[in-house]
Parts: structure tokens; sequence; C-alpha cells
């Protein structure tokens, strides 16, 4: 009789079981060895609100999402005689930080006085020569598109204590409408000058924007006007007309959520975005090359810092602009 060999058997039994052939175990047979099982995805849900992003738990924080935030109670004292202090009213937010709208958490902290650094490491330091102002972000870390939370149905708590412990604050957003075009559209909870307890613009009456908005433009134009007639540098700027789909006036959004129910919202286009950065792909980039590049980077991120610092400073110190 002749022997058995050890692989014949297992070969064998291999076949009874329906286990794999040994050929495919190894790759060398006449059939390919089964590639390994794909990742599961993480599900795609369309949540409600943070409350539901957090209890869910299909997205969790440290690994898909973090937030952050900065509550200081500054003791300000203005004594001097030719100057006025700001006295830091105004909270300045980002709630799609992160990739869910790349550089807008950067933004933020820049706008708030603070230098650039990631969560979970060093906490950001105050930048020496501006004033410092409370923030708060949410921001995406992985699977970032899958955590758009619309501004009206913003709960996080930090983020309520935040805006509601400031008398008026400014979100910084992103939008893409698919072109390069560097554009930035303003818009928030409008006031009525005439009518000082009307928050809210009512249907049929021209809106009348809040006073920080116009401020807003104004900084912002003449930051800008330094482009001169460079096309490649100019910035459109425009103060969101009533009903238009960012013109964040919604009462229920966090960023008129304040004390006074103002805000003013900062939609900023994806091309304008991008000229900031030398690199927008990665956080690490962003944080990197903020204002760094080849091209005018510096010139499109200082820009829009130096603007809306100062078009907040201004309105704090009761400075209006047309």
């Amino acid at each position: 009789m002749r022997p058995t060999s050890r692989r014949a058997v297992l070969t064998s039994v291999a076949a009874v079981a329906g286990l794999p052939l040994l050929n495919d175990v190894a790759g060398r047979g006449h059939t390919a060895m089964a590639a390994p099982a794909a990742p599961t995805a993480v599900p795609q849900p369309s949540y409600a609100s943070y409350t539901d992003l957090f209890n869910r738990k299909l997205h969790t924080e440290g690994k898909h999402w973090a937030r952050r935030f900065r509550r200081v109670p500054f003791e300000l004292i203005d004594n001097a005689s030719a100057t006025s202090e700001p006295i830091r009213s105004t909270a300045i937010i980002a709630p799609h930080g992160g990739g869910i709208e790349d550089g807008t958490s950067e933004l933020c902290l820049a706008i708030a006085g603070y230098t650039l650094t990631g969560s979970g490491t060093t906490p950001p330091a105050p930048l020496p020569g501006v004033p410092q102002r409370d923030y708060w972000m949410f921001e995406g870390l992985e699977d970032s598109k899958n955590l758009h939370v619309t501004s009206t149905l913003c709960d996080d708590p930090a983020a309520l204590h935040i805006c509601g412990s400031s008398m008026y604050a400014v979100s910084v957003h992103g939008f893409d409408d698919g072109d390069a075009a560097k554009k930035i559209i303003i818009g928030g909870a409008a006031e009525d000058p005439d009518n000082p307890d009307l928050n809210h613009p009512v249907p049929g009456r021209p809106d009348k924007p809040l006073q920080l908005k116009k401020n807003l433009r104004a900084a912002l134009a003449r930051h800008y006007a330094a482009g001169g007639s460079d096309p490649a540098r100019a910035v459109e700027i425009v103060i969101a007309s009533p009903g238009h789909r960012l013109d964040g006036d919604d009462p229920d959004n966090i960023v008129n959520r304040t004390r006074t129910g103002f805000g003013a919202q900062l939609e900023i286009s994806r091309g304008l975005r991008t000229a900031m950065f030398g690199d927008i792909t990665s956080a690490a980039a962003r944080r990197s090359t903020a204002g760094v590049g080849t091209r005018d980077e510096s010139y499109f991120w200082n820009g829009l810092v130096n603007a809306v610092r100062e078009a907040v400073d201004d309105y704090e110190r009761g400075i209006v602009t047309a």
C-alpha cells in the first residue's frame, strides 16, 4: 500500500470541512488567496444634534472628533488717557472645525488671539500684542464629512456656555460652490437701530445688518484693498441678503445664542481658504503653513485674521464703520 503523505491528509480534511486548501492559503494554487476583509466602515448617520452624536457613539471622541474651548474671566483695567481697551465681550467659534470645513479651526484660534496647536497637545498659548477672547470649536479628526451638525442644531454644552456668557459671537465657517472664487459671505442675526428690542428681521422689512457685520465688511474690504486690481488677489465681500441660504440669522443658530441675541457668521469660500495655506490637506499641514507659502498665503491669511480682530476690537470700543 502506498503511504499517504501528511499534506494529502490535511488537504482531504480541509476539503471535507470546507476549509481553504493549502495551496489557496499559501496563495500558490490555481485559486488566488482571498483578500483580507475590508475594515468595517463607520455608519454615516445624519445627526439631529450634538447630543445625538455624543450619545449614539457611532463616532467617538478622540478618534473621530474633538471639542476645544477656552473660557477666561478676564480682569480688565483701562486707565489710559489716549486709548481704549476692547472689553472682550465677543466669543470666536468654529462649529465645523478640523476636517469638516478645513481651515476654520486655525482661523478661530488666530482670531481669538492664540497660537495654532492641535487637540491633545500643548494648549494654545496667548499671542502677544493682541487681545485674547473666549473660543469654542468642534473638530472632525476622522470621517469628518459625516460629522457636520447644522449650526441651528448645536446644543453642545460648552458652546452654549461660551456663547451664552458673551455679548456677541463671531462664527467661522467654510463653504464650497465648486469653483476657485475667493469670497466671504457675512451673515448672522440682524438688528434694527430704530428698534433695539427687535433682534431679528421680520417679513417684508428690509434687513438692517447688525453693526458688527458692517464693521466686518469695512475692515475686510480695507485689508484686501491692498490687492489692488490684481484679479488673483481679489476677494468678494458681501453681507448675505435676507433669505439667503447662508444668512445665518436664525435665532437658534449657535452664533446668535448670545446674551444679546446677536452674532456674525463668516462663510469663507473654499478657494479663499485654500489660498491661505501652503498646504491645506491635513491639520498638521495647515498649522505649519497658515500664511506661509510661495504664493500669496500671507496676504490672504493675515488679511482675514487682522480684519476680523480689528472689526471686533472697534465694535467693543464703540467705534462703528460704514
